[in-house]
């Protein structure tokens, strides 16, 4: 046998051995090291436009035969947080939460059912609890797409914006998909890069299926950001077709209203918000709807959809959200309880979060007290990275306005009312 031959055999022994040691490593570890068909399972529930009550059923069905199946109870909790979703009804964060904990009880290092139960806490607004689930999802599974997607989340949410950005982009080397994609696009938004976020969405969108309800909210995103750069022809075209590939999504009835407002059509945004809230009473749209009657004088109707959310808000608190940070705004906004609405801001710092929305309301709280000097120092926090949020520009214009800072004022001002003109008027019917 000639030396050339010899070393064929030698290569090829050590290519075969090599391939065999890998085959044996990821099937020794597949449920540590690959997010394989399980996570894809978890992610179908959301990518979808069934609505969840069918999961629900199935599970439950499938559930009677093997009620300790880990894998089924970490879908099912996922189908709970998707039905929340769909019908605003916190109760089902409630059994989410039960049935994550008895997968993670029967399963110690089931990764998914610590990242889903991390989404549970984020949906209640209980922001430490999702970062160190997520954190304790990845050390089991540090592969985990979906994991990341609940750590950026969480440290979005606590302010911690750089870690973000280094997680979002780990999360995008992982899966570029729908959810990375749109997780980079709220990043460049909260760096004021709107053309960049604007791509990413469009790329979010792309990624979706085009019958999916995640990617109709991804479509209605893409409209907010053209919105607020100013492009309002264009994020009206995008509501126009989301409401017509999804007729009964209230968040496009919500973004077309919006631009009824900017259009002065006071009659056809009621309208679109009424038609908004037919599923679900968000408080988002409860506020809106109250705005506008507030623009057209109708007080009493404005007061009673103001009620509604302070109703909602509270029941929320009740079934375990923490909504003390919406209330508080919710309460600057429309001068009520303005000393319990400070504690509530001050709270939610002490507890840990530094994020611009935070400072922002601690800004907005103290210039409704007057507090003018303090207001000044928060608000120069909340725009510290640079945000193109119009309300939070023309809170930022008021305040400047009564701290000495005219030029910042009239900028901050500018801006804000050349994206909503009617904040004016509004803030002065309040």
């Amino acid at each position: 046998m000639n030396t050339k031959k010899i070393i064929i055999i030698v290569l090829s022994i050590l290519v075969i051995s090599a391939v065999s040691w890998k085959v044996y490593d990821y099937k020794t570890n597949t449920r540590n090291y690959s997010t394989g068909i399980y996570e894809r399972d978890i992610n179908y529930i959301s990518n979808t436009n069934s609505s969840a009550d069918r999961f629900i059923t199935t599970l439950h069905e499938q559930l009677s035969e093997n009620p300790d199946n880990s894998k089924l109870l970490t879908k099912l909790g996922a189908a709970y947080i998707q039905k929340a979703r769909e019908s605003n009804d916190p109760e089902f964060y409630s059994l989410a939460d039960d049935v994550l904990n008895r997968a993670i009880k029967n399963e110690p290092d089931n990764f998914l059912a610590m990242a889903e139960l991390g989404s549970v806490y984020l949906s209640r607004h209980h922001f430490k609890e999702a970062l160190e689930l997520s954190q304790k999802a990845l050390s089991f599974n540090p592969y985990s797409s979906y994991s990341y997607g609940v750590l950026v989340d969480a440290q979005v949410e606590l302010g911690m914006y750089d870690e973000a950005v280094q997680s979002v982009q780990m999360m995008i080397n992982l899966r570029p998909d729908l959810s990375s994609f749109s997780r980079v696009s709220y990043i460049r938004e909260l760096y004021g890069d709107m053309q960049g976020a604007i791509d990413a969405m469009k790329s979010a969108v792309t990624a979706g299926s085009p019958i999916a309800e995640n990617t109709a909210w991804c479509r209605v995103q893409l409209g907010n950001l053209f919105y607020n750069k100013g492009d309002v022809e264009t994020a009206e075209k995008i509501f126009e077709f989301v409401i017509k590939d999804f007729p009964d999504y209230n968040h496009g009835y919500g973004g077309l209203a919006k631009i009824k407002v900017f259009k002065n059509d006071y009659k056809g945004a009621i309208e679109l918000y009424k038609k908004a809230l037919e599923k679900n009473s968000l408080p988002e749209y409860l506020i809106a709807l109250g705005d506008v009657y507030a623009l057209t004088g109708e007080k009493i109707a404005a007061e009673e959809q103001y009620q509604k959310v302070k109703f909602i808000i509270t029941m929320f608190k009740e079934k375990g959200v923490d909504t003390d940070l919406e209330l508080a705004l919710f309460n600057a906004d429309h001068n009520r309880n303005l000393m319990e609405s400070l504690e509530d801001a001050q709270k939610s710092l002490e507890n840990g979060s530094k994020s611009i929305k935070v400072y922002h309301i601690l800004a907005w709280v103290n210039f409704k007290l007057g507090n003018f000097e303090e207001a000044g120092k928060n608000i120069e926090r909340a725009l510290r990275l640079g945000t193109k949020d119009p309300l939070m520009y023309y809170h930022a214009g008021k305040i400047c306005e009564k701290s000495g800072q005219p030029e910042k004022s009239k900028e901050y001002s500018d801006f804000a009312l050349k994206i909503n003109p009617y904040y004016e008027k509004l803030y002065a019917a309040k």
